[in-house]
């Protein structure tokens, strides 16, 4: 009998590095690209930063598809009661702003000038270029985005309390198994 804590599926811990990583670059490449002057670099750091998006927004889906197959292991029962609520809000927020985000991004763009592209290839716009709309989705977007930013804050200092606590394993349910260090178990 294994020792070792229920552990999310290997789809889930892939989605769930992959959809770190780009939302942690999409905010390094959000906070380049705003600043930029209008040009070439200016407009393929949108263009990017728009297929990124779309692509985390796909992560979601999929991860959602995936989850309502495979629910995820069940919080300690030694978990505190504070925690197991902030862990189910935290969790829910993201799913709220990473479906706000990138739609917000998606109408602001269809009520602009610019159009989006996935990677090159045109979308259809949702609008026509009507500069109120495009500021008030632009507006949803960064307060998304600032709300994203906490959430992110709020679960690695969670993810760092569980690591740092003695006998505490909820930070393994999701950390791959090809990076822990010790001896590998066989069968």
């Amino acid at each position: 009998m294994s020792s070792d804590p229920p552990r999310y599926s290997p789809p889930a811990i892939i989605i769930h590095w992959c959809t770190a990583l780009l939302v942690f670059g999409m905010f390094g490449l959000g906070w380049y690209m705003v600043d930029l002057p209008r040009g070439e670099t200016r407009h393929f750091s949108f263009s990017l930063h728009k297929s990124i998006g779309i692509t985390i927004f796909a992560l979601l889906v999929v991860r959602l598809a995936w989850r309502l197959r495979r629910p995820p292991p069940p919080l300690p029962v030694t978990m505190a009661r504070w925690q197991r609520i902030a862990a189910r809000v935290t969790h829910l927020l993201f799913y709220v702003l990473l479906t706000l985000q990138p739609l917000s991004g998606y109408l602001s763009s269809s009520f602009s000038a610019y159009s989006t592209k996935y990677f090159g290839v045109p979308l259809p716009d949702w609008g026509a270029n009507d500069p109120p709309l495009n500021e008030l989705f632009t507006e949803i977007h960064v307060i998304c985005s600032v709300a994203l930013f906490i959430t992110i804050c709020v679960h690695v200092l969670g993810a760092f309390k569980h690591l740092l606590t003695p006998g505490d394993a909820v930070f393994q349910r999701m950390w791959p198994t090809w990076l822990r260090s010790g001896p590998r178990r066989s069968g």
